[in-house]
Order: structure tokens, then sequence, then C-alpha cells
């Protein structure tokens, strides 16, 4: 997985959902092209590689691995992400990854990461839906 690969899934998310750009704060407002060219990008890009790649590597580690995806959707919730967004970053991330692999790439290899990817939106939708019923609760005391 490279940098390049990484920033196309990214601008190509926001292209299809420009909603999910805006609820960057960062990015919220900037031209796709001047974004391409963000240090900020890159390094929300540099990040997503790192999770992604750190995910892989706890897969025989369901628990850490949970811990790791609730610790995130918890994040995200705060950062004022939907839950929504969480199911389109499986389908952009493997459609970003597939032409470098095209060589490699099997109905097997797609079913895999399509697995992976709902996994990691379940748990991560879990814990922002927790996080939410939390902050009603607290709330409402």
């Amino acid at each position: 997985m490279t940098l390049s690969i990484m920033l196309y899934f990214i601008c190509s998310l926001f292209e299809t959902h420009p909603d999910v750009q805006q609820s960057f704060m960062p990015f919220r407002g900037v031209d796709l092209e001047d974004l391409k060219h963000s240090r900020q990008l890159r390094d929300h890009a540099l990040r997503v590689m790192a999770f992604v790649q750190k995910a892989v590597a706890r897969l025989y580690e369901p628990d850490k691995l949970e811990t790791l995806l609730r610790d995130l959707g918890k994040k995200h919730y705060h950062y004022g992400a939907k839950q929504k967004y969480v199911d389109l970053i499986g389908p952009q991330f493997i459609m970003a990854i597939q032409p470098s692999l095209v060589d490699r790439w099997t109905e097997e290899m797609h079913s895999a990461w399509t697995a992976l990817f709902l996994n990691m939106a379940y748990i991560m939708k879990g814990s922002m839906a927790a996080e939410e019923r939390f902050k009603v609760k607290k709330t409402a005391t």
C-alpha cells in the first residue's frame, strides 16, 4: 500500500461523497485539486494507511483488533463523523487498491477485504452508537 494509493482513496471518497469531505474540519471547503497537495491530507492518508496495516496485523488477535476499532469509532464520533460514512470506507478502499494488484487480484481477495471492512465498520459503528447513547443518557441526568 502506497501513499499515492491512499491519497487517491481519500480524494475519490471526497469526490463521490462531498458531504464526507465537509465533515473533516481541515478539509472543509477546500478544492479537491488543492487538497491533493495538502500536507494535512497527506498526514491523514498516512494515518489511515498505518491504521489499516495495524488492523491487518491484528487479524489473529481479535480482542486487540476489536479494542483498536472501538477506540477509532469513539474518536470518530467525537470528531463529528456520521455512522453512515463508515460504510463508505471499505468499497472506496478496495476500489483504490485493486488496480495496483490487478495481476494478483482474485474473487477470494475481494471477499477477504470486503469481510474485513464490514467487520471493521460493524465494530466502529457500534462504538459510535454507544457514545451517542452515553451522551443522551448524560444530558438526560
